[in-house]
């Protein structure tokens, strides 16, 4: 194994809230970090919308001229048909901040990678932490391992996981994660051989299955992408295009929407679930954007919370290296405090659609209590 040099933070994911946390630290200490990302961007990411509000955060991190430049298509509409059978649209310009923007996702991730190695961070690409083991000292000794079988050790301070939903590193340390439902989003992207109008607006239409989110991606491609549990996924097979495609057939303006196109990749099935960690804090670690608290995507608390939890976590953690935890201290209860509040915002989103209250699906979304595992 090749020792490398050792660094005060390291960072297990790669995604916008492990970036944000590292380009925090780089801006604004002269702590040392590294992010260990297992993919080099160049996977298929599905795009989402975040709203203009993301834009004061970005300035925070220096990259919002970048973000600008980067022709991310603009959303001038977010429309639903949600509690009744007509489509009701919010207009953007009613919105103090502006227009949202929907992501050429890869790019946008990416960019904020490589300003983590512009501004002085260490980048591990393609590589994945096989083993992490914490030193009686204090501290962590990491083994490390490319996408071309080159092992690393990396010494890293403090230790932070970044890795979604999934939590890999909190659980092995012995957290665990509450969940809430089993919700999961169904995707598919559909091409088109005509010149169809691209309407620049996010349209969410429910169904007593779930619900549909579907709009028009800056590669030209539209996203339709079911929202439902994962019992209800199996049951009726909704993962295989058939099945998906009739359910796709029951709605109104989504089913107009991609009339006349054809799915040009397999349907990808992404978690959605919202859980909390009931520890995402610990001696020497702690975890981070989705990998410590995720929402439901109905409640557009995606991509801009991650990046505003790396950036609050980046603030504890400079105040930590200073002796002055504070913040570190009352991460947990902070968490708890802000998922409680969500939790009811969530219920009371859903309580607004009255059609199918028999439902399974609809049933679940009335309760704030964990569901089993």
């Amino acid at each position: 194994m090749q020792l490398t040099e050792s660094v005060d933070i390291a960072i297990i994911g790669g995604g916008p809230a492990g970036t944000a946390l590292a380009l925090t630290l780089c801006l604004y200490s002269k702590l040392t970090v590294a992010v260990i990302e297992r993919t080099a961007y160049n996977d298929i990411r599905i795009g989402e919308h975040v709203s203009a509000s993301l834009l004061p955060l970005l300035d925070y991190l220096h990259v919002k001229d970048l973000f600008l430049a980067d022709n991310h298509l603009p959303v001038y509409n977010v429309a639903a048909v949600w509690g009744t059978s007509f489509i009701h649209t919010r207009n953007s310009i009613f919105n103090q901040m502006g227009e949202g923007y929907l992501l050429k996702r890869g790019e946008f991730d990416a960019m904020l990678a490589e300003q983590v190695f512009h501004h002085g961070g260490q980048l591990y690409l393609q590589t994945k932490c096989e083993e992490g083991e914490q030193l009686a000292g204090g501290g962590w000794q990491l083994s490390l391992c490319d996408n071309s079988g080159q092992r690393h050790r990396l010494e890293a301070r403090y230790l932070v996981d970044a890795t979604g939903r999934q939590a890999k590193i909190a659980k092995r340390l012995g957290a665990n994660s509450v969940t809430y439902d089993r919700l999961v989003g169904i995707c598919g992207l559909i091409d088109f051989q005509d010149n169809k109008s691209k309407a620049e607006e996010i349209i969410v239409e429910s169904v007593s299955e779930g619900w549909w989110y579907s709009a028009w991606l800056p590669d030209g491609y539209l996203i339709a992408t079911l929202m439902t549990d994962v019992d209800i996924m199996q049951q009726q097979r909704l993962h295989k295009e058939q099945a998906w495609s009739r359910m796709l057939a029951k709605t109104n303006y989504t089913r107009q929407r991609a009339a006349g196109g054809s799915l040009v990749y397999p349907l990808t099935v992404k978690t959605a679930y919202s859980h909390i960690l009931d520890c995402a804090v610990g001696d020497d670690w702690l975890a981070v954007g989705d990998a410590a608290t995720a929402f439901d995507p109905l409640s557009s608390m995606g991509i801009g919370h991650a990046i505003a939890s790396g950036c609050n976590v980046g603030v504890a953690l400079i105040e930590h290296f200073n002796h002055q935890g504070r913040l570190l201290v009352e991460y947990q209860s902070r968490l708890e405090a802000n998922f409680e509040t969500y939790l009811k915002m969530r219920r009371s989103y859903y309580e607004i659609e009255t059609r199918w209250t028999q439902a399974p699906f609809w049933q679940r979304r009335a309760t704030l209590i964990p569901c089993s595992v």
